[in-house]
């Protein structure tokens, strides 16, 4: 039976190099050790494996089961009974040491070798006095710097496996008591729906299960920071961890979650509610200041102070283009330098901005291409889309950020106005899981405590609607 085993793992891995077979005689029964060199630890395989085994040959009575010896007596933390052959091929490919006993019994001794990188800091989502650590490829050790921050036993995982190939690890995080169950399901039914041949990154996975929302914008977020998911299984959503890749999923998320920060909760509520007014700022700016400008000084130009007018008309005076097209030029070049700037290495990043911000756009006025109040526009507008770190997010406002440009360039502010109610209309008519996308503000919830004014957290004594149980106390129950 195990030599038919060892030839269907030749077979399918067409004798591959990497999978080493070994033999081993424990008083006259034979042992078949096989295992990924690639993925497994050549020094735990000498100090565990070889060295029980050997240990084991010494003890072992002929009266004895060899199963249940090898068992009880290896050096090995973690081991798996194996039942089938697609159980082999499993633990084979993940790291484990598969041993073939005679009689047809079979163990995976885990002896994975260390393929992931240290905790380092957030590189995407950086904090102020926030936590410093981040996660990393390594599934395992991601759900231990979440299970670090959670010490309780109601935090609950459910594990299952994606892709084809990839057979990639994938952990549902919620917590009992606070998490809706049936949303919980409602995701892992969906994620058991997906056939697809890799699923080894967060991206992947996230767009796979948004698909029943027809919309541009997210409703998901990803983050690589464990505090930022704590707080999120905190006030009721859940989070997908996903082995071989830095980043978690965390849902339903809704448009008022990509305002808040993890640093908000280092600062007063009055200073910090002053910090998110400017974020909502600066999301109206990006959105509508183009279109406004293009608006008024194609159409409406009896809205502009005279002084201001004339002072448009001369420094348009000399560029040959219409505002629109302008405007789209000078953003198609930011988008583009922006590009650039993810794209080439660190040591270069900050010589391309200097060139692309001060030569670039002061030769565009000098040559009479665009204007400079157009610069100022342009510029105002990048600023503000910058403080938006989800790219899915910031992607959404290009496309509406066109929208407003167009209905600026053909009816002016009237076009403004009819791309504000389809802007709004959509907003509102996007749901994400079944929840509405414009909570708390629509319908009102609890959450509207920590929205664009951020309430005291004593006042903050429920939790939000979408929950099982909406009246578990926020701060601190245990106390009393």
């Amino acid at each position: 039976m195990n030599n038919k085993i060892i030839k269907k793992i030749r077979d399918e891995t067409n004798n591959s190099s990497y999978i080493i077979y070994r033999e081993k005689y424990i008083k006259n029964i034979k042992v078949d050790i096989i295992y990924n060199e690639t993925l497994t630890d050549q020094d735990k395989m000498s100090n565990y494996i070889y060295r029980s085994l050997d240990y084991i040959d010494k003890i072992y009575d002929e009266k004895q089961l060899l199963y249940d010896v090898i068992k009880n007596n290896i050096s090995n933390i973690k081991i798996k009974e194996i039942n089938n052959y697609n159980d082999i091929t499993k633990y084979l490919n993940n790291g484990f040491v598969i041993l073939l006993i005679e009689n047809d019994y079979s163990l995976a001794l885990e002896v994975k070798k260390n393929l992931s990188r240290s905790i380092e800091k957030p590189m995407t989502e950086t904090t102020i006095r926030g936590a410093m650590d981040a996660f990393c490829e390594n599934i395992e050790t991601n759900i231990g710097l979440i299970k670090r921050r959670l010490k309780t036993n109601k935090l609950w995982n459910d594990d299952l496996e994606l892709g084809r190939y990839t057979k990639n690890k994938i952990s549902i995080l919620t917590i009992d008591g606070i998490t809706d169950m049936n949303l919980k399901d409602k995701i892992i039914e969906r994620l058991n729906l997906i056939e697809i041949d890799s699923a080894v990154d967060s991206g992947t996975i996230k767009s796979l299960i948004e698909k029943e929302t027809k919309t541009i914008f997210p409703t998901t977020i990803t983050t690589e920071r464990p505090d930022k998911v704590v707080s999120s299984l905190l006030r009721g959503k859940v989070v997908i961890v996903i082995d071989n890749s830095p980043f978690a999923i965390i849902l339903p998320v809704f448009l008022n979650d990509f305002f808040l920060s993890q640093d908000d909760k280092d600062s007063k509520y009055i200073n910090n509610s002053l910090t998110r007014i400017l974020r909502y700022i600066a999301f109206v700016i990006t959105i509508f200041t183009p279109g406004v400008y293009i608006a008024l000084t194609t159409f409406n130009q009896e809205m502009i102070p005279l002084e201001l007018l004339t002072g448009f008309a001369s420094q348009r005076s000399t560029v040959p283009f219409p505002a629109f097209f302008e405007a789209l030029l000078m953003f198609l070049s930011f988008e583009i330098l922006r590009e650039s700037d993810y794209r080439i290495p660190n040591i270069s990043n900050s010589a391309l901005s200097i060139v692309g911000a001060l030569i670039l756009g002061e030769a565009a006025v000098n040559a009479g291409i665009v204007s400079p109040i157009m610069i100022i526009v342009v510029a105002i507008t990048a600023i503000s889309s910058l403080i938006f770190v989800e790219p899915e997010l910031s992607n959404a406002i290009k496309w509406y950020r066109i929208l407003f440009m167009l209905g600026g360039t053909t009816i002016g502010m009237f076009g403004i106005f009819i791309v504000f109610i389809i802007f709004t209309i959509n907003l509102c008519s996007i749901t994400s899981f079944g929840k509405s996308y414009m909570m708390p503000y629509t319908p009102l919830s609890e959450d509207i405590k920590n929205s664009i004014i951020k309430f005291p957290l004593l006042k903050r004594n429920k939790r939000n609607k979408y929950l099982t149980n909406n009246i578990i106390r926020e701060v601190s129950d245990e106390k009393n």
